[in-house]
């Protein structure tokens, strides 16, 4: 507003100046054809004619000239002092009523413009605190709001601003948009073309009554994948829990009626509880221990510990197991092998392994156990000599109850969470697992932790044991 009002002032000035430049030009004029006249009745000669007429020509014309010269230079005076008002009003004192409606204007103008300015702060601050994608969408299909969460969400490159909103985002949400121009709130799962794995869900309302969307894009695959976990979590533990809770109640219920009476037959159901029982507390102690590791009260210390010692102790409790299979355990650990991580965590990550390796190799043949280390860390691989893992299943054997083959393991007597602890266990201690096949055949798990010679024997002078995290 102040520079509209000084161009308006610039612009009278120049006005005036041209209209007194024409009224001089035509005073100067008509005063020479005055002069002249007079003296052409007077008879005088032409040269005294027409230096006469130019003479009182110019003079009148520069008394004109000076006269309306004043009284524009005091017209463009009050014309910038007022411009200059409006770019800098001044204050009313207080209590005293406003000097004028244009400083009221002019204050009501900037109130509106820092409001206008504050709301849209929040807005952009609101909008891009929001870790799910957001895009308006205005009656052109053309983008006017993209959030940093929407270009993290699809990769975006560039600025998305002005772009065809389709060329930005799946094509799928299109029925979303379409509805909310219909004044319908929309919601649409979907999965990206060529990624099954991802899913995501779109929500879209009208924006405006000109034909806006707003859309919010929120990425769910881990919560549809821990939807998945917990259906199959509780499938799967009633499933495990049914079967042996079916067979003690039978066995109790035929004892009861009379096979107790047989030492034979009571001996064989007597056996049956107890395998059942046995193998229901199992699950229930797995799962008692998965649940504190998950949680983090498991309460696993950080110390150099020797791979060897712990290997032979986990051969000594499953050798007997072995022999009875036909089956060779070797110890082919290093004596000088250390890892950092907690003492009976490790001693039961190697149990549970070597165990399942007993459990499903068939024998005669050997079972291995073996550590290297490399770049910091220590691989130590128990080799079995089973049937293999098929490629589909190596990715998902060491979640809880997954069975490769669900009818051998159970008559195996397997909780279906070994593997599963030792997972959570490795991974609470610092490391990794997997699995790879082994030739002729059989399966090759892993577990990878770091070296623990050089921390443990920086640890000793302070004597202080280094916690888990």
């Amino acid at each position: 507003m102040p520079d509209l009002a000084r161009a308006e002032a610039l612009r009278l000035r120049d006005g005036y100046g041209a209209r007194v430049k024409g009224l001089v030009v035509g005073l100067a004029v008509g005063l020479a054809a005055l002069v002249w006249l007079a003296l052409e009745l007077t008879e005088a000669s032409p040269a005294v004619v027409g230096a006469g007429a130019l003479v009182l020509g110019v003079g009148a014309a520069l008394l004109v000239a000076g006269y309306l010269e004043r009284l524009v230079l005091t017209r463009e005076r009050a014309l910038l002092d007022a411009a200059h008002r409006m770019e800098r009003p001044t204050a009313s004192p207080p209590g005293a009523p406003p000097s004028g409606s244009l400083e009221l204007a002019y204050d009501a103008l900037l109130e509106t413009v820092a409001r206008i300015a504050a709301d849209r702060d929040r807005f952009e601050s609101a909008v891009n605190g929001i870790d799910a994608g957001v895009i308006a969408i205005d009656a052109q299909d053309r983008v006017t709001v993209a959030n940093p969460a929407l270009r993290d969400l699809f990769g975006l490159t560039g600025d998305p601003l002005g772009r065809d909103y389709t060329e930005l985002v799946p094509s799928t949400i299109e029925d979303c948009v379409v509805a909310a121009r219909d004044g319908r709130t929309a919601r649409l799962e979907f999965e990206p073309p060529g990624d099954e794995r991802k899913q995501y869900v779109a929500y879209a309302a009208p924006r405006d009554l000109g034909g806006g969307v707003a859309v919010v894009i929120r990425d769910i695959t881990s919560i549809r994948l821990l939807e998945r976990v917990r259906r199959d979590f509780v499938a799967n533990v009633s499933h495990e829990l049914r079967t042996p809770v079916s067979v003690i109640q039978a066995s109790a219920e035929t004892l009861l009626s009379g096979a107790l009476e047989d030492p034979v037959a009571g001996r064989k159901f007597a056996e049956a509880i107890d395998r059942h029982a046995s193998r229901m507390s199992r699950i229930i102690a797995g799962l008692l221990d998965l649940a504190r590791l998950e949680a983090g009260q498991r309460g696993l210390s950080r110390e150099a510990v020797n791979v060897r010692a712990s290997a032979v102790r986990a051969v000594d409790l499953v050798e007997a197991a072995a022999e009875a299979k036909g089956l060779t355990l070797e110890n082919e650990v290093g004596e000088a092998v250390t890892v950092l991580a907690d003492p009976k965590g490790v001693d039961q990550v190697l149990s549970n392994l070597l165990e399942n390796a007993v459990k499903y190799s068939d024998g005669p043949g050997d079972v291995v156990v073996g550590a290297f280390e490399r770049d910091g860390w220590v691989r130590i691989e128990v080799a079995d000599v089973g049937p293999g893992i098929a490629d589909k299943h190596r990715t998902r054997v060491f979640e809880r109850f997954y069975r490769v083959d669900k009818g051998r393991s159970r008559d195996q007597g397997g909780s279906g969470l070994g593997l599963a602890i030792v997972k959570h266990l490795v991974l609470a201690m610092g490391g990794s697992v997997g699995v790879d096949p082994r030739e002729p055949h059989g399966s090759v798990f892993w577990v990878r932790l770091p070296v623990g010679a050089e921390v443990a024997a920086e640890a000793e002078p302070g004597g202080d044991e280094v916690a888990a995290g």
